[in-house]
């Protein structure tokens, strides 16, 4: 408890330092009225817009301190407004209030970074107000950091653990409450099927029932051209596998954009998540694999943790066993290091009853 109250004083102290601005758009004017009023009780300045254009036009005036915004408004969606200012103003701290229920839709928001959504009619004074001081705080401290949602939610300190206090279970409290919800938000949270750098192309497919909880996959091309992904089955984490499945993209995507190319290696990347899983109350043990393409050398390596897969190659399969699972140790499995894919290969989940994935790699060249 003084931990806690330590922590909100410091907010408090911080972002009293000068009178901060906040820009609120929203097509409503009875809602619009009714949050200023509110937002200026607690001492901040407020800049009304009817409409994303007319919050672009502000912009342009002055930059505020956060903007909350509307995500179902005429003349520019929230959505486009969101886009338009992740481009324009990328450090700019948004949060996304709004009445829909589309999971795509906030999914698409939430790619660009939103540091919160909230939805309507807000009925939480409190959280409402605790996710504008926690926005504001983060954004003074770490003016740089990149947008990336997840990471909002579970954030590690430099001893690799996650500070309870920033951590948002009330959300999480909320997806596991309701079970339609977490499932259409992982759906909608799958990247693009297809993506290519150079000659290279990689691919991905999921066949799965709707209404079960989704595997979850996700990739990211590094810096010297190779390809790191990984795949979760959120079905296996009980109540928790939404958590687990939010955690493990969050850390994914931090790991790759801080570490360096001699530090990405698979078994660093479990470790890392790993001690993610250990110390957050909102996850659990989960199957999972990872895996590095390395376009350069024509190779692929993957590191299981609970998920059976092979390896199909020239004719050749290759059988990867499931090893521990993930949060349990998994970097005791062995590594199936350097598998040859200089013209491509096929990595396919195996033991998966009436669910499916496939991931293609393919040189183009050939």
């Amino acid at each position: 408890m003084h931990k806690c109250v330590s922590h909100m004083q410091s907010v408090d102290t911080a972002l009293s330092r000068a009178m901060q601005t906040i820009m609120l758009v929203d097509d409503d004017p009875t809602f619009r009225t009714m949050i200023a009023a509110y937002l200026k009780t607690l001492n901040y300045d407020v800049i009304e817009a009817g409409d994303g254009l007319e919050a672009l036009k502000a912009l342009r005036q002055h930059v505020p301190d956060l903007m909350i915004c509307d995500l179902n408004m005429p003349i520019m969606s929230g959505i486009e407004l969101v886009e338009e200012v992740s481009w324009q103003f990328p450090m700019l701290p948004m949060i996304v209030v709004s009445a829909t229920e589309d999971m795509g839709d906030v999914a698409k928001v939430l790619r660009f970074g939103i540091k919160d959504f909230l939805t309507k009619p807000i009925t939480e004074l409190e959280h409402f107000t605790s996710a504008i001081k926690t926005t504001l705080a983060e954004s003074h401290d770490n003016p740089s950091v990149v947008r990336d949602f997840s990471s909002q939610w579970f954030q590690l300190d430099h001893a690799g653990q996650i500070d309870q206090e920033k951590e948002l279970y009330w959300h999480l409290n909320h997806l596991k409450d309701n079970v339609v919800t977490s499932r259409d938000l992982l759906h909608a949270l799958q990247p693009e099927r297809d993506t290519q750098q150079g000659r290279w192309k990689c691919s991905y497919l999921v066949l799965q029932p709707s209404e079960m909880m989704p595997l979850v996959f996700d990739y990211a091309w590094l810096m010297d051209g190779r390809f790191a992904f990984y795949l979760v089955d959120s079905s296996d984490g009980g109540e928790n596998g939404v958590g687990t499945a939010l955690l493990i993209r969050a850390l994914f995507n931090d790991f790759l954009r801080t570490r360096k190319r001699c530090q990405s290696d698979l078994k660093d990347l479990a470790d890392a998540v790993e001690k993610g899983i250990s110390c957050t109350q909102c996850s659990s043990p989960i199957n999972a694999l990872f895996g590095i393409a390395d376009m350069v050398e024509g190779t692929i390596s993957i590191l299981p943790a609970g998920l059976k897969s092979n390896w199909f190659h020239d004719g050749r399969n290759q059988a990867i066993e499931t090893g521990i699972k993930l949060g349990e140790g998994c970097t005791k499995n062995f590594i199936t290091s350097d598998l040859p894919m200089k013209q491509g290969g096929e990595l396919v989940l195996s033991e998966l009853g009436v669910r499916s994935f496939k991931l293609v790699i393919k040189n183009m060249s050939y």
